[in-house]
């Protein structure tokens, strides 16, 4: 699977080529509720950040998407540097959003 850098621009491809946008993951869960996930149930998941200015200016009130499959979550989809805040902070809860990996052809 490749990721886009461009936020706007951010899409998942597969190997077979089939791209999900960040658009299109953004509508899916729009009605989607926003849950409060425990900060170690997700840290494990979550891709280094080189960006700290990025960090810094997270807002933690906006939720996290978190890819789930067969009741285990998958990765951090959209959130990593507001994963790392949190962490860094010491936060124990997070807000998010959960996105099943089907809904990503995986």
């Amino acid at each position: 699977m490749s990721i886009s850098k461009n936020w706007e621009q951010t899409y998942w491809e597969d190997e077979q080529g089939n791209r999900t946008t960040i658009q299109e993951v953004l509508e899916d869960l729009h009605d989607s509720p926003v849950i409060s996930l425990e900060v170690a149930s997700v840290a494990h998941l979550r891709r280094t950040t080189t960006e700290p200015d990025r960090k810094e200016k997270a807002d933690l009130s906006f939720p996290i998407i978190v890819t789930a499959k067969d009741g285990k979550f998958q990765s951090i989809l959209d959130g990593n540097h507001r994963l790392q805040k949190a962490i860094d902070k010491g936060e124990t809860r997070i807000s998010a959003k959960i996105l099943k990996a089907t809904n990503l052809g995986e």
